[in-house]
Order: structure tokens, then sequence, then C-alpha cells
């Protein structure tokens, strides 16, 4: 039976059966299209920052799912009271493995992180009635931050610098001394992610960006 998903889920148990009614599979079926199924499920992903803790605002009780540039990772967070070391108040479990006979299937595998415990306030509130909380990428940053972050570089590089013209490299700097590099040097598709990492040293081509005039 189908577990019900407008019922937040009260125990580890209930989380896995209402992850896995959102992927429509069971555990130890086939998982080869484990990709394409976590993407279609809109769970959000890379929410959690240190110190954040899901609350009865958040969409689908606070359960995310771990992207990275090319899509989905294989992973889901749980929300827990508890926080690791890092300061993540999440218990992380892998929802893929290798199978027995070749290929991967659908598991159910503790990887990091304290007892899952339902969000606070949920029964007042119903989940995902107010602004779902802002998507994360490299850094803790927001997607507008970082927007912005390039928008206000590339004006300044154009206003301070003698002879940059459009077409040519800039790298971004933060104040911390650090470049802005893109994971892995970028998608390689249209609609994949731009995951921004730190990076010591000088710039290389896959750190770079290019000056160009939008519409």
């Amino acid at each position: 039976m189908a577990y019900d998903l407008n019922r937040c889920p009260q125990t580890e148990s209930d989380a896995q059966d209402y992850i896995f009614t959102l992927f429509s599979r069971t555990i130890g079926q086939p998982a080869n299209d484990w990709a394409s199924v976590m993407q279609n499920t809109n769970l959000p992903h890379n929410v959690y920052t240190p110190g954040l803790k899901a609350d009865a605002l958040w969409p689908m009780f606070g359960f995310t799912q771990m992207w990275g540039s090319g899509g989905p990772r294989g992973r889901i967070f749980l929300p827990s009271q508890s926080s690791d070391d890092q300061g993540y108040y999440t218990r992380q479990i892998q929802v893929i493995e290798d199978g027995p006979n070749g290929g991967l299937i659908w598991a159910w595998k503790y990887i990091s992180g304290f007892a899952y415990s339902p969000v606070q306030g949920v029964s007042e509130v119903p989940p995902g009635t107010g602004p779902p909380p802002a998507v994360i990428v490299g850094g803790g940053l927001t997607e507008a931050q970082v927007q912005a972050m390039i928008d206000d570089s590339i004006q300044q590089a154009i206003a301070n610098f003698t002879g940059v013209v459009y077409g040519d490299k800039i790298a971004l700097r933060t104040n911390s001394g650090l470049l802005a590099g893109i994971l892995g040097g970028g998608p390689t598709v249209p609609d994949q992610e731009i995951t921004l990492i730190g990076k010591e040293g000088d710039p290389h081509a896959w750190e770079s960006f290019t000056l160009e005039k939008g519409e």
C-alpha cells in the first residue's frame, strides 16, 4: 500500500515508505533509472547549510536530496534535531547500491548523521504553504547571491580594467582570496546546474568566465 504523502512521517520506517512512494519503486528493485526517478520527484536539493533546521514551512516535510553539477547523487537527507560535527541537522541515507547480479538496485543505507526527527509544528501549519527554502550552490550561497556576485564582478571588470572587452576571459576572486571555480568545469548540456567552489592558486581555463553582452 502506498504511503499517504500528505502525512508527515513519524518514524524512519515511515520516512522510508514516504520516499519510496515518491519514487514509485520498492527496495531491491532494479534502479538503473535512479537519476531520472529522483529528479522527477521534485524533492528540494542542496538546501541544508550548517546550523539550519527544517521547520513546518518547508515543502515535503524537510526531506531533501543531494545534487551535484550533473544532477542527483543517489542520497537523501532526513531532518534531525541533532547536528553532526559540521553543524548539519540531517540524517544522510543512500538509496541506491550495487545489485547482486550487476547494475544498481534501490536501497536504504545509513551514511551519516543522527536520528530522524519529524519537522516541528507540522500539525499546525500545512507543509509547503510558505516559500520553499533557497537552493544552495557552492560555498553556501544562494543562486541569487551567486548571480549578483557574477554580475557585480563583470561590471567592475568593465569599469576598472583598461582594454577589457566582450569576449575576454576573467576570473572571479572572493574577499577571502579564493577563486570562484566551477566544479568539474561546468555543465555540458542545457539545464544542468553550475556549482561554484573555492579554489586556491592562479586561475585556469575552467575557472574563467567569458564576457558576453546580454540581450
